[in-house]
């Protein structure tokens, strides 16, 4: 039965009716012409054979028409939709001319305003500026477009991170800011930093208006300026600046460089925190398993906070950029292993029946690019027995590209210990696995930006796939950041995230909480 389906099926199709037309009238033909030579030109037969050749030439006519009609009525559908393409193309050009000539205004609008205006998205990237705000700062334009602002800025600049944040948070924030500039002169601005799209609950950067209060004065004494005494800056050019807020009280430059760079040598004072076990603190935020994986006794990121900044309540990290001006951020991660390793043993003593967590470790370039951090590692974990199984590396996406060679040697020299590593911020530079070949790597954390875009851009959704689905090829872990409601938690184990991490699921605290 299924067989006689299949068989009327093929034969009603149009192509097929039409052969069998053309045979059907050959084979009454050839009959015709049989019966003429063999049956002695009966009428009957003739009569006959006659009319079924009749009927076949008229459905073979009938069919031939049909087909004419059918390709005529799909070429005059397709002229009619060439015709409309033609007309979207010519809609489309001119839209495409109008943007390019409203942006040209725009942009000749935006470079002729007196007032420095810069535009920063959320990865805290320069993405636009007029020409004040080059002439202002004397940041050369050619190394600043598509440029992360920490690496063009002065250090000083960083005090503004913590707002920044706030801005990306959806707030306007207003301070005022005193800005030194190259030849000595300084100038009081109102600066704004204004969200961008306004009242959207999907902020992609922020605009920087610097208004200015007053006209340029003398230079202002020391105690105005954060200027680092007896020390240079990454570029002696860029200028210096003090921020204030409304209330007129100075910002720390991102959060502690005026305090490290004040009366005392900066350099001694982070050298004489490392040696003490109370001024650096180490705090660390749960990572949460979302699928049937190890680590059942936890998995925590470690953070490094100062006990200055705890104690007024200042943001975290201001002592980073003091400690890499000054060649300390090896030493800094050198402690930081060498506390996790004796916090946990510690607690192993106190509970042997207590399980060491997996815990995670930020590297600086410094320690990457030195063969001594890694044998350092292997020391420590010889000496005090510690599994290495249950300490992970996280190296930058940044220093994966710009110091590949290194992180390679790097992992070869502590993978066979044990030692697992993470590739952190992964898609905040490019969405490519290219620069991770030849890293033996466990971990791929997702950068943050991506899993809070991917309800509202559907491209950083395709992105989360195409990462996760290459991931679970090449048999690495993936770990999603910046995780902070359950929808978006749902959401990743939906799409078989390995690990989730975030204000949603833990705060950092300090490392005495894990239990």
């Amino acid at each position: 039965m299924k067989l006689l389906r299949r068989l009327m099926a093929f034969v009603y199709r149009r192509p097929v009716q039409l052969v069998l037309s053309v045979l059907t009238t050959l084979v009454v033909g050839g009959l015709l012409v049989f019966t003429i030579q063999f049956t002695l030109f009966d009428p009957r037969w003739l009569t006959f054979l006659g009319g079924i050749l009749f009927a076949a030439i008229l459905s073979l006519a009938s069919q031939a028409s049909k087909s004419e009609w059918v390709v005529s009525r799909i070429t005059q559908q397709l002229e009619r939709m060439t015709e409309q393409l033609e007309q979207e193309k010519k809609r489309s050009r001119s839209i495409e001319e109008s943007l390019q000539s409203a942006h040209s205004r725009a942009q000749m609008i935006h470079d002729l305003q007196p007032t420095p205006l810069l535009y920063i998205d959320r990865d805290l990237r320069i993405r636009q500026h007029n020409r004040a705000f080059l002439k202002l700062t004397d940041w050369p334009a050619e190394r600043i477009d598509g440029q992360l602002l920490r690496d063009v800025a002065p250090r000083e600049y960083l005090a503004l991170l913590p707002r920044f944040h706030e801005t990306l948070a959806g707030s306007m924030v207003s301070y005022n800011m005193a800005w030194s500039a190259a030849d000595g002169s300084t100038a009081n601005y109102l600066v704004k930093q204004v969200p961008w799209p306004p009242d959207s609950p999907q902020i992609a950067g922020f605009y920087i208006l610097m208004l200015p209060e007053q006209p340029a004065i003398a230079a202002a004494p020391a105690a105005a300026t954060a200027e680092l005494p007896h020390t240079e800056t990454a570029n002696p050019s860029m200028p210096h600046s003090a921020i204030t807020g409304n209330s007129g009280e100075t910002l720390y430059l991102h959060s502690l460089t005026d305090r490290l760079a004040g009366a005392e040598d900066p350099r001694a004072k982070l050298l004489r925190a490392l040696e003490k076990d109370d001024e650096f603190l180490l705090f660390a935020q749960k990572i949460l398993p979302l699928r049937n994986h190890p680590f059942e006794h936890g998995c925590h990121e470690i953070l490094l906070r100062l006990r200055e900044e705890e104690d007024n309540l200042l943001p975290p990290g201001g002592f980073i950029p003091v400690a890499e001006q000054f060649g300390l951020t090896e030493d800094i991660d050198r402690w930081v292993v060498r506390k996790v390793i004796s916090w946990s043993m510690a607690q192993q003593k106190a509970d042997p029946g207590w399980t060491v967590p997996l815990f995670c470790v930020n590297l600086s370039d410094a320690a990457l690019s030195n063969p001594e951090f890694a044998r350092f590692v292997r020391t420590e974990l010889h000496r005090t027995k510690f599994a290495a199984n249950r300490l992970c590396f996280e190296v930058g996406e940044l220093e994966t590209i710009s110091n590949h060679d290194n992180v390679a040697r790097f992992i070869a020299a502590l993978k066979p210990a044990g030692c697992r590593f993470t590739a952190d911020a992964f898609g905040s530079v490019k969405l490519s696995f290219s620069h991770l070949s030849g890293l033996a790597l466990d971990f791929v954390k997702i950068d943050g930006v991506i899993i809070q875009n991917m309800f509202k851009t559907p491209g950083d959704l395709t992105k989360l796939r195409a990462i996760v689905g290459v991931c679970q090829k090449l048999g690495m872990r993936t770990i999603a950041e910046f995780v902070e409601d359950d929808r978006t938690l749902e959401k990743l184990r939906e799409l078989g995230i390995d690990y989730a991490q975030g204000f949603g699921i833990a705060r950092p605290g300090p490392i005495d909480n894990i239990r």
